[in-house]
């Protein structure tokens, strides 16, 4: 669960007027406001399929990453938020202590400091980045000619609106693989966005080829961050999928939030087999980054008899692995490994 300091924005006037002085200085003035030729639609927002942006901002791991997995990290100025390790691949051209690209960790970077990195396109994992309290709206952002995308199983009911108002969205892995393939149309990386889905569905359909049959176990996949009140991922996130994908059944199949709060009575009500703890959030944050949570539970005399810590079937994974995003296929090959070592 990401907490976040907010800063105070600037009025929007204000982050207009310099951006417009910035763009004009940088590179040319801000595009008409008219309806582009062709585009695609992207939580009611249409985004230009036109000419691929040159200057990118990713927010989030799962925006980060799949900017990366398109082949267009080279465009990449600005990244915040990473909630685990970059993959080895992308990390190796990752160098933000070279400015390549510019890297912001602990809180939003404000609007006037994306600004700064005069970037044309923001993508976002997640949907806190396209509100006021973050970069704008993301009719805001394009007035002023920065094009957005915000991957589709965070759109919010309206453009603008946080992850408390978020609409009713598709969070299959369809969902994930139609983001990637959108996504690579407008950076102008159709085949590589093409090549990346096909393996991750044959990734998928090699694991659940192997697990014809199985019992599945319940799995309770959450997190207490901070130390404070445990939450589940319930069915609004991909991860149900990715539970299902690998074999098991959601435990919390009634719970439609996603970081839902719930009390240790509850956990002990569902019996989960298996418990999954994703490990979050900084660059340098391994799976070890879960171990206190795990040693909590286990060490939680009210929580003895629950088969998944009766059994030691308590699991470390990463929070990047069960975010949206381009590890959701190699997640649901490792989870079925620890949930069904036996067919593997």
């Amino acid at each position: 669960m990401r907490v976040r300091a907010v800063r105070s924005p600037l009025s929007w006037l204000a982050a207009v007027l310099a951006a417009g002085l910035l763009l004009a200085g940088c590179s040319g003035p801000a595009r008409s406001s008219a309806a582009p030729a062709a585009g695609i639609t992207n939580c009611g927002v249409t985004v230009p399929t036109g000419t691929p942006p040159a200057r990118i901002f990713a927010a989030f791991h799962n925006g980060v990453e799949a900017v990366y997995a398109l082949g267009a990290g080279d465009r990449l100025v600005g990244a915040a938020y990473l909630d685990n390790p970059l993959l080895p691949d992308y990390a190796a051209r990752f160098h933000p202590d070279l400015k390549k690209p510019a890297y912001y960790p602990e809180e939003y970077p404000s609007r006037e400091e994306v600004l700064r990195l005069d970037p044309d396109f923001v993508v976002s994992g997640f949907t806190g980045a396209f509100t006021a309290e973050g970069l704008g709206t993301r009719a805001e952002l394009d007035r002023i000619g920065i094009g957005s995308y915000l991957f589709s199983q965070y759109c919010p009911s309206a453009d603008g609106k946080d992850q408390k108002d978020l609409a009713a969205n598709d969070v299959s892995l369809d969902s994930v693989y139609g983001d990637l393939t959108n996504l690579g149309v407008v950076l102008g990386k159709t085949a590589e966005a093409r090549a990346l889905v096909e393996k991750m569905k044959k990734t998928v359909a090699d694991t659940e080829s192997k697990l014809a049959g199985v019992s599945r176990p319940s799995v309770a996949m959450l997190n207490r961050p901070g130390g404070g009140e445990l939450r589940v991922f319930g069915t609004g996130d991909v991860a149900t999928t990715i539970i299902e994908k690998a074999g098991g059944t959601q435990a919390f199949g009634d719970v439609a939030g996603r970081l839902t709060r719930i009390g240790t009575e509850e956990l002990i009500k569902r019996r989960p087999d298996v418990i999954v703890v994703p490990a979050c959030c900084g660059a340098d944050v391994g799976p070890g980054g879960a171990q206190s949570v795990i040693d909590g539970l286990k060490s939680d005399p009210a929580l003895a008899n629950v088969p998944a810590v009766r059994d030691n079937r308590v699991y470390a994974v990463t929070f990047a692995e069960v975010t949206p995003g381009v590890r959701n296929a190699d997640a649901v090959a490792s989870l079925a490994k620890l949930l069904h070592p036996e067919r593997f």
